[in-house]
Parts: C-alpha cells; structure tokens; sequence
C-alpha cells in the first residue's frame, strides 16, 4: 500500500468503449495504483468472451452479449446509450442540419461484422426505420483501420455514442445528423476467481466511475 499498489490486469475491449470508458478507466487505476501493470486486448465480443472463458483475460468491456456469457462468468451493465453514423470531418453530409435516409445510402458504408452487438444494434435500427443495409459495405473488426479508411473517403462508418463524441473531440469525425432509433448496452464481465486479485477489483470500480461520468448528448435529426 506504500508503495502505490501493484498487479497485472488483463482488460480486453471492443470498439464500443476502447476510445472512452476503458482508457479512462485506465488512467484511474494508475493514480491510484501506480505500480499496476496493464495489458489491453481489442478485438469483437465474441472473441473476447471466448478468451475470458480461457482465462486469458481478466475483464472484458464492451457491448452487453449475455448469449456469450458463461457460468463461470459474472456481468454489470456500465451505461445505455444510442448508436451514431460517422463521417470524417469535412464529409459533405456532415455539416449539414438533417439528412436523409437516400442521402446516406448513397455513399459506402464500413460496418461491424455479422453477429456483433453493434452489428446487431444497426440491424435492428434499420428494421424500425424500414431500410436495408447496403450491400456494398465494408466489414471491419478494426477500429483503427476503420478511423482510416473514413478519414480517407467519404464512407459512412457507425460508432457508439461516447466513441463518436470522444473522436468528435479530437477532431477526428463527425457524428452524421441523423438519428438510429434504440440503445445499446455496454457492459463488463469478469471470472469470479479473479476479483480476489486487488488490480482487478480496482480496475471494475474504475471502469465503473469511468461509466458514470457524464457525457453531453448529440444534437442530430431524426430521420
């Protein structure tokens, strides 16, 4: 405890909140435990449950997937919130006040593979609003090659509400001024065994605090 605490914690993280809530969550663990050791994973939800399920990972962020959860395997949900389309800065449809459903397919969209959370999320979206997913999209598990590819084109890309505010902040896009109907979970998910390593512990009531932060809402149309 003099020392500043120490420990390794394994966090691994989807797109859903690898820009906001786990690296702010991070730096919370690091002030109050400075000699803690971290290592973070990004990849899709299944992968990252099924590694939880190994035990090569100790929490898992990201959207709420019971149907991957296991018994060995414990849940809280951190926050709901809506999905945003994305652009990159300068993208014709970014600046406007509204767009429409005809102006947004016009242009190629990069999405999350089939059987994602966030994949299902923008399903069900366009199922109310009564639109089909183009079917020319690009799949992609990356967030990074995602922030590429629609800072480079005029793709339309999907981001979750503090992901797109986060990257908004930095320049790096623009949330599309149009509204997805419907939330989305974001959860976390721990083995039971590992919470009596202190790093863990520590590391879920930071992700927690992280979570209850407030974070200011878009201002987009609805469509």
């Amino acid at each position: 405890m003099r020392e500043g605490g120490s420990g390794l914690v394994v966090v691994g993280t989807s797109g859903a909140s690898a820009a906001d809530t786990v690296p702010l969550a991070v730096l919370r663990l690091l002030q109050r435990m400075p000699r803690a050791q971290v290592r973070l994973v990004e990849t899709t939800m299944d992968r990252l449950m099924n590694q939880l399920a190994h035990n090569e990972l100790d929490i898992v962020v990201g959207r709420s997937a019971p149907e991957l959860q296991d018994a060995q395997t414990l849940g809280e949900s951190l926050y709901l919130e809506p999905i945003h389309f994305v652009a990159r800065p300068r993208h014709p449809l970014a600046t406007q006040e509204a767009v429409t459903w005809e102006a947004l397919q016009g242009y190629r969209w990069v999405v999350w593979p089939r059987g994602t959370p966030i994949r299902n999320a923008l399903e069900a979206a366009l199922a109310s609003a009564g639109r089909p997913l183009p079917a020319d999209c690009v799949e992609s598990n990356s967030t990074v090659l995602n922030l590429t590819l629609l800072n480079n084109s005029d793709m339309i890309g999907l981001a979750s509400h503090r992901t797109a505010r986060r990257l908004e902040e930095m320049g790096a896009l623009r949330i599309v001024p149009l509204r997805l109907a419907g939330f989305g979970s974001v959860s976390m998910y721990w083995r039971a065994d590992a919470i009596k390593r202190s790093a863990v512990a520590a590391m879920l009531d930071c992700l927690r605090r992280a979570a209850d932060r407030e974070v200011p809402d878009a201002v987009v149309a609805a469509p």
